[in-house]
């Protein structure tokens, strides 16, 4: 690995396992700007490393994303901020990581490259659900005796009327555990389609396997939507394989439910029993917060300002949906940005996110190398999980939101096609003069 490389992988690294180090400091203030080192060590990384593809090195889209971090930038200013400090400190929030898109851009140019990446955050993934395995098994009682983490809404009942815990693992909380898994699952399974039968690719499954089951322990109903999406795009876009996975698919998911109801004690069927009636969850607890999205635009056509460090119950109280429910910002991705950058910027943001999409499904249909397509569709496959999810509940808000533009970077990274060279016949040796 290169300079580079190694600075991103490190950043990906320290961000896994932030949550459990904050928690067993008991969130001591020296532990927050360790993020931020990691992130100016990448950002360093960036500018020394010069680009490896020449004129071709130029990302796709990188107009619109530029517009919305101009965007951004100018709403550090807006008037409705208390200060420009607090401004700064929402764009460090949620923001600044779009810069990512460009540097993994850049960092991971080749299949090399992003198969070394994918073996990363498969890994920690894997350490993600083995923790979430190990916190389910010790019990609500335990976790919150011995102060291993600090969170609300980290629980639920279970079948038998007791709480239960929703593993936060090495994470920041549950949300962010499942999300953490529910990438490295994909990438696994990605991993796995390009191996040959045999131990190697048994390997990758028995990943694959223990992720899902993280992903069911964190009972986290918009992680399993992404999930759901992800799994049903990966084997739909594998062509003349699509039947030898789907069914791969369906028995790691067999797999991942047995591992769930033992280390749950079998309490996660309440979970489960809360998916009788979806349209009915997502009227009460979802579409309440897209409701409110014309509202939000009318009030605040360019914005309130970035950031949680705003006068934020003058701006978003009336926006509260029962006291079972936290503020819109959980629920809907749309009416955060909406509230934040204005309609500007939630019209800039979809415009980027659908451009990686068409994009990306033009590159897998035109691209005819088995490994890289398979790999290609992986990625696919997760980013439109995110993105599809959004008006469902799903966001990037927060670790592991980083993720999704180092995922736009892989997918339009893995879908460009191999720079030919072709010389001009004339400059041929046959056509050379001799002397």
């Amino acid at each position: 690995m290169d300079r580079l490389e190694r600075a991103l992988v490190a950043f990906l690294v320290y961000g896994a396992f932030e949550g459990l180090l904050k928690r067993l400091t008991g969130y001591a203030w020296y532990v927050y700007p360790i993020k931020d080192l990691f992130f100016l060590y990448v950002l360093a990384s960036w500018i020394r490393v010069p680009s490896r593809r020449g004129t071709r090195s130029r990302s796709p889209l990188s107009l619109l994303l530029g517009a919305y971090l101009a965007l951004i930038g100018l709403e550090v200013l807006n008037p409705y901020l208390p200060s420009v400090v607090a401004g700064l400190v929402g764009v460090r929030a949620s923001y600044m990581y779009a810069v990512l898109y460009f540097i993994a851009f850049r960092a991971f140019d080749t299949e090399e490259r992003v198969i070394r990446l994918a073996r990363w955050i498969g890994c920690l993934a894997v350490v993600t659900a083995l923790g979430a395995m190990v916190e389910a098994w010790l019990g609500v009682e335990w976790v919150y005796e011995n102060k291993v983490q600090v969170m609300i809404n980290a629980t639920y009942l279970g079948v038998s009327g007791n709480w239960v815990i929703r593993p936060s693992s090495i994470g920041t909380g549950p949300g962010s555990a499942a999300m953490m898994e529910f990438i490295g699952a994909g990438l696994l399974l990605g991993l796995a389609s390009l191996e040959r039968r045999g131990p190697r690719q048994i390997l990758l499954l028995s990943g694959a396997a223990l992720t899902l089951g993280g992903i069911l322990l964190a009972a986290t109903r918009i992680i399993w939507l992404m999930t759901a999406i992800a799994a049903v795009t990966f084997v739909l876009l594998l062509g003349r394989r699509r039947i030898r996975w789907g069914v791969s698919v369906v028995l790691l998911v067999a797999v991942a439910w047995q591992l769930s109801l033992f280390f749950s004690g079998g309490e996660i069927i309440a979970r489960f029993q809360t998916l009788k009636t979806p349209f009915e969850t997502y009227r009460t607890q979802r579409f309440g917060a897209l409701q409110v999205l014309p509202e939000v635009i009318s009030d605040y056509p360019f914005g309130a300002g970035v950031g949680w460090n705003v006068p934020r119950r003058d701006l978003v109280e009336h926006f509260y949906l029962g006291e079972s429910v936290q503020h819109v910002g959980v629920h809907n991705y749309f009416s955060v940005l909406a509230l934040e950058v204005g309609i500007v910027g939630l019209l800039l943001f979809l415009a980027f996110s659908a451009g990686v999409l068409l994009r990306g499904l033009l590159a897998v249909h035109r691209t005819k190398n088995e490994a890289r397509r398979s790999l290609l569709v992986a990625c696919y496959a997760i980013f439109a999980g995110i993105v599809l999810s959004f008006p469902f509940g799903g966001g990037i808000i927060g670790w592991p939101g980083e993720y999704y533009w180092i995922l736009a970077a892989m997918v339009l990274q893995l879908g460009r096609q191999p720079v030919e060279v072709r010389l001009d016949p004339s400059l041929t040796p046959a056509a050379l003069p001799r002397f």
